[in-house]
């Protein structure tokens, strides 16, 4: 959704920090310098073993890879191609707002849908990737997902 610098109030998107008391647990990073994809903000990404400098990340590339965080909005960038430098809001008790791929209900367990970059109900031994504090009726709807990772695998 494009923003108007000039408009009165932020309109909510998609990997927005939100319900935030106190610092949210976000790292400054490094997108992998042979990228194929700029990331966007909300998607998915794995860390990068790498020798020097500040961590760097990669894109999510299966539903069922570790999820290192996800990255965060900012008002200057729509996206982050290799070599930029992003932030990404990882560990336990950050809220983001993602993008719905189908219903979901309140409470429940999300994962990552790599190839649409939203969260569905997390489904039988795929990762956990937080727990969803609004309801979604439908694809595409925006929620608040409270981040829990390193996330396990959905009983």
């Amino acid at each position: 959704m494009a923003l108007n610098q000039n408009q009165l109030a932020q309109t909510p998107v998609q990997g927005m920090i939100d319900l935030t008391v106190g610092p949210a647990n976000v790292i400054a990073c490094q997108v992998k310098s042979d990228e194929s994809a700029a990331l966007i903000p909300g998607q998915g990404v794995m860390i990068v073993d790498s020798i020097d400098g500040v961590p760097k990340v990669t894109a999510v590339g299966d539903d069922d890879d570790q999820l290192f965080g996800f990255v965060l909005y900012n008002q200057k960038d729509q996206d982050f191609p290799a070599g930029a430098p992003v932030e990404i809001a990882f560990f336990r008790g950050t809220v983001m707002l993602m993008t719905a791929g189908a219903a979901i209900a309140r409470g429940a367990q999300v994962m990552v849908v790599v190839s649409t970059k939203k969260v569905i109900t997390a489904t039988t031994n795929k990762r956990i990737a937080g727990i969803a504090l609004d309801k979604a009726t439908a694809d595409t709807q925006l929620i608040r997902v409270l981040i829990d990772l390193p996330g396990g695998l959905a009983a």
